[in-house]
């Protein structure tokens, strides 16, 4: 394995491994970026052949380098389907258990590289054991909220025995048993699997989020594992200075027409596809909310789709004018900072929470399923979020309800105005803190690796 030689003696090594999906990678490398702006850290990143092509290296500071970690291939697992990225819903545990299983891989990544810290991710139980048999620290670092990562943990830890303190993060009856009927068919994702680095963790747990959003939800999380956790967040994807395609183009001249926040971006992440029929409940939803919309839509991988048989029978015709559906992928940051925007409609994916914070967009909440629930609780209690209504027994959508919600944030009516000044607020509030947080991360890893390098050198 060739390694960039480091020609500074006083630059500690870090390498950082992320779970194998697009809502993991993102943020590793925003914190990779971080730390390497520092010029005190050496950032060995490391991930599957499939996932490091689709990273963007012509941006990459000269102090990251990418490291290659080869999964075993197999007929049932070929090597293009290492990531999540278009993966067959019934493939996730196979791809979990053999990520599991590659603990021989990077126990001779470690020592090829020897790196002075170990930053890892969920299902990675070989990662923290491998580092501490080579004396090397290994950090956790969470990629979700912690409101939601405290309220799973703390049903784990206490199993129904002791009632969650905030009463603001909960799970419907549907919800939980969505939940419970996942963990079933994915018992590789089960809670052991999801806590162990958690509790391996070495002294401290790095999480992306900031005080100013769940500062009450990091105290709690410190409380529950007994370390100290440490904010890095928000990190937020930048913005690349290339070129726009012209598809990207259009989206942004199509916004430049309306007024200021008289449109609503409707997106579901990139690994969330929806059902024919909650297409059709959202297109009659944006439809009956008479509004501007940006609507992304996206089909599996290898999936033959035409997005017109998709939607409802004159559906594109009748929001001519009004509605932009794009296919597969638009540039979300671009169309948030867009001052004609003035709601999300999205499925709370923690990254995109982020996102509409730290751009200002008030939030129309549509959690699907895993931890977004819980991240959608948050928003609410947060002041930043309105949450669509669904029937409490099944989770259907109601397209009037939905309509509803959606004008009640973008117009500013019916509570939807507290909503954009709170947005407002915590806007101002996250952009003023500026790096200070950050600092305090960075002197807690130099101070981490300098006690260790000491101990393993007495």
């Amino acid at each position: 394995m060739e390694k960039i030689q480091d020609t500074n003696p006083t630059t500690l090594k870090v390498l950082m491994v992320p779970w194998l999906a697009h809502g993991h990678v993102t943020p590793y490398l925003e914190l990779a970026k971080k730390l390497s702006k520092t010029n005190l850290f050496f950032i060995y990143f490391c991930s599957t052949p499939i996932i490091l092509n689709s990273i963007n290296q012509e941006n990459l500071p000269k102090n990251i380098q990418l490291i290659e970690f080869p999964l075993p291939s197999s007929p049932l697992l070929p090597s293009h389907q290492h990531t999540t990225n278009g993966l067959p819903k019934n493939l996730l545990s196979t791809l979990i258990q053999t990520f599991g299983g590659a603990g021989s891989t990077f126990a001779k990544i470690l020592d090829s590289l020897c790196p002075d810290l170990l930053i890892f991710d969920g299902y990675q139980p070989w990662a923290p054991e491998l580092a501490s048999s080579r004396k090397i620290p290994a950090i956790d670092f969470l990629i979700i909220g912690s409101a939601s990562v405290s309220f799973f943990y703390h049903h784990y830890l206490y199993a129904g025995k002791r009632d969650f303190p905030f009463s603001g993060i909960f799970l419907k009856d549907y919800e939980a048993k969505q939940l419970q009927l996942t963990a079933e068919m994915n018992i590789s994702i089960g809670p052991d699997v999801a806590f162990n680095g958690l509790e391996k963790s070495h002294e401290i747990i790095l999480i992306n989020t900031c005080k100013e959003i769940e500062g009450k939800y990091v105290d709690y999380l410190s409380t529950l594992s007994n370390k100290k956790v440490i904010p890095v967040g928000p990190l937020i994807h930048e913005m690349g200075t290339t070129t726009e395609n012209e598809e990207n183009s259009k989206i942004i001249q199509w916004l430049d027409k309306k007024d200021e926040s008289s449109c609503v971006y409707v997106s579901f992440g990139s690994e969330y596809f929806l059902s024919k029929e909650e297409i059709e409940e959202i297109a009659h939803s944006l439809e009956l909310s008479e509004l501007n919309f940006i609507w992304v839509v996206r089909f599996p991988l290898g999936e033959e789709a035409n997005i017109e048989n998709a939607l409802p029978k004159g559906f594109l015709d009748r929001v001519e004018g009004k509605g932009v559906i794009v296919e597969k992928w638009a540039p979300q940051a671009r169309i948030l900072e867009h001052p004609s925007v003035g709601g999300f409609l999205c499925h709370c994916g923690w990254n995109s929470i982020l996102e509409s914070l730290h751009f200002g967009v008030p939030l129309i909440t549509m959690p699907m399923h895993f931890d977004q629930h819980t991240h959608s609780r948050m928003a609410v209690e947060l002041g930043t979020a309105m949450e669509v209504v669904r029937d409490d027994k099944n989770g259907k959508l109601n397209k009037e309800e939905t309509a509803k919600v959606i004008r009640n944030v973008v117009m500013e009516k019916n509570g939807g105005e507290n909503v954009k000044a709170k947005v407002k607020e915590l806007r101002k509030k996250i952009r003023e803190k500026g790096e200070e947080e950050f600092d305090q991360v960075v002197n807690k890893l130099l101070d981490l690796c300098t006690k260790n390098k000491q101990k393993v050198n007495t």
